[in-house]
C-alpha cells in the first residue's frame, strides 16, 4: 500500500523502519548534514542504517552509478526485508528508485524528496529511471533505462525546501504550471497569481501532488492518460539531453527549465495544430517566461528532431507529443512529422532567441 504523508511522517518511517531488517539511506552529497542525521536518527532506534552520498543531477543517471550502489548494498549486508530510503532531488529519487526495483528483485522503497520538483512530480506516480549514454555518439538519452516501482512510503514536508536555491524552487514550479494546465478552470487561474518562490507555491505543493496522483491512479503503466503528464516532456528533454551532450557546460540546463520552454513550445504548437486560443497562449507563455526567469539555448530543429526520435514515448517509429486544445482539453498522442516540426520550431527558436 502505497502511503503519501505531508504530517506525521516521522511515525510512518518508524512502521516502515521497524519492519524490515536494516536501512540504508541514499542521500544527496549537497544536502546539509542535518537531513541525513535526522532519517539517520529516527531509524538506527529499530535497526541497522547504513548511509551512502550521491551527487544529485543527471550526470549521475547512469548505470556507473547504479552499479556502485549495488556495490554498497552488498557490503551493507542488504537483503530483500532491507528499506532503501531516497533523500534528495529528482534525480536521487530516480535514481534511488530504479536502484530499490532491480535488487535482488525488488527491495522496499521510501522517498524523502527535498526539491519542489522532487514533491510534485519525480517522487508521484512510482516511475524510476537513468539516463543511457549513447555508444559512439557519446550523447544521453533521458531515462530510457527504467522500471515502474511504487515507493512503501513517500514523504511531503516543506521543512525539506529550506535550502533550496531560487532556480531549484523555479524548475519545480515549472511541473505544477503544467499540472494547473492539464486541469485548467480555477487552479490554473489561482496559481498564475503566486509567483514562482516558495512563499508564492508552498500553499499548491500538496494541491499539485495529488494532479499527478490522481491520473496515475487511472492509468500506472501510461497506457492512455498518463501520457498528458509528458505535457512539455518532448521538447524539454530533447533540450534537456542536448545540454548534457555538451560536456563543456558545467551548469546545464535544468529538468523544470526545459520543461518550461517545452511547455511554451507546447502552447505554440497547439495554436497552430489544434485551434488553441492564439490570446490566451500568448498569455500563458507570457507567464510561463516570467516564472521561469531564464533563457536557455533553443537548439536547431535538426538537433532537436535526433533527440526526439529516440524519445520512449515514440510509437512505431512516430514522434509522439502533448498539446491541448484548451486549459484541461489534452490530446496525450499528437504526433509530428519532420517537415510541419521543423517550420514551427525554427519560427519558435526566431521569435524566442
Amino acid at each position: 500500500m502505497i502511503s503519501v504523508v505531508s504530517t506525521y511522517w516521522e511515525v510512518e518511517l518508524e512502521r516502515v523502519a521497524g519492519n524490515s531488517s536494516g536501512v540504508v539511506i541514499v542521500a544527496d552529497s549537497k544536502l546539509p548534514r542535518s537531513y541525513s542525521k535526522c532519517v539517520i536518527d529516527i531509524c538506527q532506534k529499530l535497526t541497522n542504517v547504513s548511509l551512502i552520498e550521491i551527487e544529485g543531477g543527471e550526470k549521475s543517471k547512469t548505470l556507473i552509478t547504479v552499479n556502485n550502489i549495488y556495490d554498497f548494498l552488498d557490503v551493507s549486508g542488504t537483503d530483500r526485508k532491507s528499506v532503501l530510503v531516497c533523500l534528495g532531488g529528482g534525480t536521487i529519487t530516480d535514481l534511488g528508485g530504479y536502484v530499490a526495483s532491480t535488487y535482488k528483485r525488488g527491495i522496499s522503497l521510501v522517498l524523502i524528496p527535498t526539491t519542489v520538483l522532487g514533491m510534485v512530480d519525480a517522487a508521484i506516480g512510482g516511475k524510476t529511471g537513468v539516463n543511457r549514454l549513447v555508444k559512439g555518439s557519446g550523447g544521453v538519452m533521458k531515462n530510457q533505462i527504467g522500471t515502474f516501482y511504487q515507493s512503501s512510503l513517500t514523504v511531503l514536508d516543506q521543512t525539506w525546501l529550506s535550502s533550496l536555491p531560487p532556480d531549484e524552487i523555479r524548475s519545480g514550479w515549472a511541473e505544477m504550471a503544467k499540472h494547473a494546465l492539464l486541469v485548467g478552470g480555477a487552479h490554473l487561474n489561482e496559481f498564475m497569481k503566486v509567483s514562482s518562490n516558495l512563499g508564492g507555491i508552498g500553499k499548491f505543493l500538496k494541491e499539485s501532488a495529488e494532479i499527478k496522483e490522481k491520473i496515475v491512479s487511472r492509468d500506472e503503466k501510461e497506457n492512455g492518460e498518463r501520457a498528458s503528464l509528458n505535457l512539455g516532456h518532448t521538447i524539454g528533454h530533447a533540450l534537456e539531453s542536448l545540454s548534457l551532450d555538451n560536456e563543456s557546460n558545467e551548469s546545464h540546463t535544468k529538468h523544470g527549465e526545459a520543461v518550461a520552454w517545452g511547455l511554451v513550445f507546447a502552447l505554440e504548437s497547439s495554436v497552430f495544430k489544434l485551434g488553441f486560443n492564439r490570446d490566451l497562449a500568448s498569455k500563458l507563455q507570457e507567464w510561463i517566461v516570467t516564472g521561469i526567469e531564464k533563457q536557455i539555448e533553443l537548439n536547431s530543429s535538426v538537433e532537436v528532431w535526433s533527440k526526439m526520435c529516440g524519445d520512449k514515448k515514440n510509437v512505431n517509429g512516430n514522434v509522439r507529443d502533448v498539446l491541448l486544445r484548451a486549459p484541461g482539453d489534452i490530446i496525450w498522442d499528437f504526433e509530428w512529422k519532420w517537415e510541419e516540426f521543423t517550420i514551427l520550431w525554427e519560427q519558435f527558436r526566431e521569435k524566442y532567441t
